[in-house]
């Protein structure tokens, strides 16, 4: 699914346009916006009426199925870590971002027995047309 509008850096930039508008237009003495508020509500919702095919509606009830099995199979176990932080994986001259992707490939090679493709995303807006770009973080230097 696309989800370039919710990069951390278009929200960053809207959090900071909207700051800025009311950093320039000011506030009353009493602490309200200055400016003349403009609402323009949107049209009310219509409820969608659809007209499926036996087959899709099993196929439908098959996904929602396969769906609710894998949310009821998860195992998850959260621990806190208070050893040591961020400080300790610069001295070691390791950005925090690449030691946590190899405390977790790490892990999933000792519970699996092998590595498996890993995706990061990483931030390129800044270039030219810039957008969400992957990086595949296991390599044989992280290995």
């Amino acid at each position: 699914a696309e989800h370039s509008w919710a990069d951390a850096p278009v929200m960053g930039h809207l959090w900071e346009y909207i700051i800025g508008t009311d950093m320039v237009e000011g506030y009353t003495s009493d602490g309200r916006c200055l400016g003349t508020p403009e609402y323009n509500p949107p049209p009310m919702p219509i409820r969608l009426q659809w007209d499926l095919p036996p087959p899709a509606l099993a196929a439908i009830d098959r996904s929602y199925q396969i769906a609710l099995d894998l949310c009821n199979d998860v195992d998850l176990r959260i621990y806190m870590h208070t050893a040591y932080g961020k400080g300790f994986m610069k001295e070691c001259k390791v950005s925090p971002d690449a030691y946590i992707q190899m405390a977790l490939q790490l892990a999933y090679f000792r519970d699996a027995g092998r590595f498996s493709l890993t995706y990061e995303a990483s931030m390129t807006r800044l270039y030219r047309e810039g957008r969400t770009e992957t990086v595949r973080p296991c390599t044989i230097e992280s290995t």
